[in-house]
């Protein structure tokens, strides 16, 4: 009895559409990118549930004729391509044919288009691949209208995996906003249960439309252009200057030929440059528009065709480096810094913010610093027993606190004697130990100190970032973040955790639980490990008697060996390894 069989239609369908489909936001980015291809001046999205009860995108572009409308849901029916040689010059952002044949494959669509130079429009519906037939439609003006109604209606598997309303719209923000970015003088309109998220006319120019999109300051955006005529590369850069420091890589991006693309190796380098003027622990912004010639990328990788090879991608990373750490140092501007006013500490239970404070001793100020990645030494160290194989009265503890403060090197490593060891300690991913068990000691506590600021910390937000806060302020408010909206894009901080302090500090730790994706019943210590990280920063020189008060409060952690992300706090190098070294032994 045979037991291979050649499976429906139906069947090659729904698996070709989980390539392609893998949620609203991915229906999104394949009729934008239809939209612009077709030379839309105009793209808007409006979205209904986070794009789950419905995707609908209008575009003023050049329009589908009545003919192409019958052949449009078919797979592989593309107007890109006409040849397998069309592959090795890809003009276009879509090129397979398989997005509009999967997304009627797993949704009800239905399309309305006027073509350029006719006088009658033409529509039709697609439900679960199946196609009706095409019909007259009103269209004042050329172009096309889609509604994406009840995304994997027909594949619940992959529907139970959608996350919430507001999540799955951030999705949509993401894939959006590139196309915003790079196509500035186009008009973009994107829409969440009717409130507006993006509404961008066209821009003047690629760093003006990143400052309103992004809403940065333009003062600390630069730009420059470089042409390689002899590589065939050429690099335009929109980057911020120091002064814009963002708790997570959110606001990077890349272009290959006009396309948003992934690429570790370019984003690796433009962010080493960084580290040149930024501390660890915080990430930059900026957008990279490379072209190169077309037949030196591969974008025939993956049906979501943000992967590319590029054949020259070590000079083009060369070149990179290159133009922006001569932009950052020659245009880039100073570090400004804002004077802040002592705020007021109180206490409060979540939940109970309205009473009266409560006055508290002050505390000794938590020293800003960062967490620096430590890397492996070999067996230039002894690890630290895990603390879980630890006896309660813990030798190496006692080491240390029998220890004796010599010096700091490069303002992030504290050099401790005893015995014939040294141990050198990160400062900033032991001040993440510390910070992160007090937070958490005071959430499990029910009682969290926060301070009260005599002057508001006003914080820009991303279109992503406003979106969550219609659903975060209880995840703000639980670590002791007051809010209140002033417009579409900022909040003014009123509270915050008396452990953060600093302006800066504690917009980036805002912004990072902002960033967390998780809905409004969080996992506590993810959040903690967040806003510690967000809050902590680099270079502080702290005195001799700031880092043996340092060490005395990390060494009453319950894990004092570890920073929160399971880094080590301290290496130890013995008399032993000092006598090899020196050709002693």
């Amino acid at each position: 009895m045979a037991i291979v069989q050649i499976l429906s239609p139906e069947t090659i369908a729904r698996i070709a559409a989980g390539e392609v489909v893998e949620r609203p936001a991915s229906v999104v980015k394949e009729l934008v990118e239809n939209a612009l291809d077709a030379g839309a001046t105009r793209v808007e999205v409006h979205l209904k549930a986070g794009g789950t009860s419905l995707i609908h995108v209008k575009d003023d572009g050049r329009g589908i004729a009545r003919d192409d409308l019958a052949v449009l849901f078919q797979r592989h029916a593309t107007s890109k391509i006409s040849s397998a040689a069309d592959l090795e010059k890809i003009l276009s952002l879509g090129f397979r044919g398989e997005a509009l044949y999967s997304i009627g494959a797993v949704a009800e669509v239905n399309i309305k288009s006027r073509a350029e130079g006719s006088a009658e429009a033409w529509e039709c519906d697609v439900r679960g691949g199946v196609r009706e037939e095409s019909r007259p439609a009103a269209m004042a003006a050329q172009g096309t209208e889609i509604r994406v109604k009840e995304i994997f209606f027909n594949t619940p598997a992959r529907r139970k995996f959608l996350k919430s309303d507001a999540a799955e719209a951030e999705q949509v923000l993401n894939v959006f906003l590139p196309y915003v970015l790079y196509f500035f003088d186009r008009h973009f309109i994107l829409t969440h249960n009717g409130r507006a998220l993006i509404d961008l006319p066209p821009a003047a120019s690629a760093l003006e439309r990143a400052a309103r999109a992004l809403n940065l300051d333009a003062r600390h955006l630069i730009q420059g252009e470089v042409v390689k005529p002899q590589d065939n590369i050429s690099l335009r850069i929109v980057a911020g200057d120091i002064n814009i420091q963002r708790p997570r890589r959110d606001l990077q991006f890349l272009f290959v030929n006009g396309r948003p693309v992934q690429s570790r190796g370019l984003l690796f380098h433009a962010n080493d440059v960084y580290r040149l003027i930024m501390p660890d622990g915080v990430h930059p912004a900026f957008i990279l528009f490379l072209d190169v010639a077309h037949a030196e990328v591969d974008v025939n990788i993956h049906p979501s065709k943000r992967e590319v090879r590029i054949r020259q991608e070590a000079r083009a990373g060369s070149i990179l480096r290159a133009q922006l750490e001569q932009l950052l140092m020659t245009r880039g501007g100073a570090k400004e810094v804002g004077s802040g006013l002592a705020p007021e500490k109180i206490i409060f239970a979540p939940g109970q913010r309205s009473s009266l404070p409560e006055s508290v001793p002050a505390a000794a100020p938590a020293r800003p610093a960062v967490s620096v990645p430590l890397p492996p030494m070999e067996e230039l160290f002894t690890a630290p027993v895990p603390a879980a194989a630890r006896p309660s009265q813990d030798p190496l503890k006692e080491r240390l606190l029998r220890s004796r403060w010599i010096g700091t090197f490069v303002n992030t490593y504290h050099l401790f004697e005893e015995g014939e060891a040294l141990f050198v300690i990160d400062q900033h991913a032991a001040q993440e130990r510390i910070l992160f068990e007090k937070f958490r000691a005071q959430i499990n506590a029910g009682k969290l100190e926060v301070q009260h600021l005599l002057t508001p910390v006003v914080v820009r937000l991303t279109a992503q970032e406003r979106l969550a806060f219609d659903h975060s302020q209880e995840k703000l408010g639980l670590f002791g973040f007051e809010a209140t909206l002033l417009d579409e894009g900022a909040i003014a901080l009123h509270t915050s955790p008396a452990l953060i302090a600093g302006s800066g500090p504690m917009a980036r730790a805002a912004q990072a639980l902002l960033g967390d994706d998780e809905g409004v019943k969080p996992d506590i210590d993810r959040l903690a490990r967040r806003a510690c990280r967000a809050s902590v920063m680099a270079g502080d020189r702290m005195k001799g008697e700031e880092a043996v008060h340092q060490l005395q409060e990390l060494m009453a952690c319950a894990d004092p060996f570890t920073c929160p992300h399971g880094r080590p706090v301290f290496v130890e190098l013995k008399t032993a390894f000092f006598d090899r070294h020196f050709l002693r032994t």
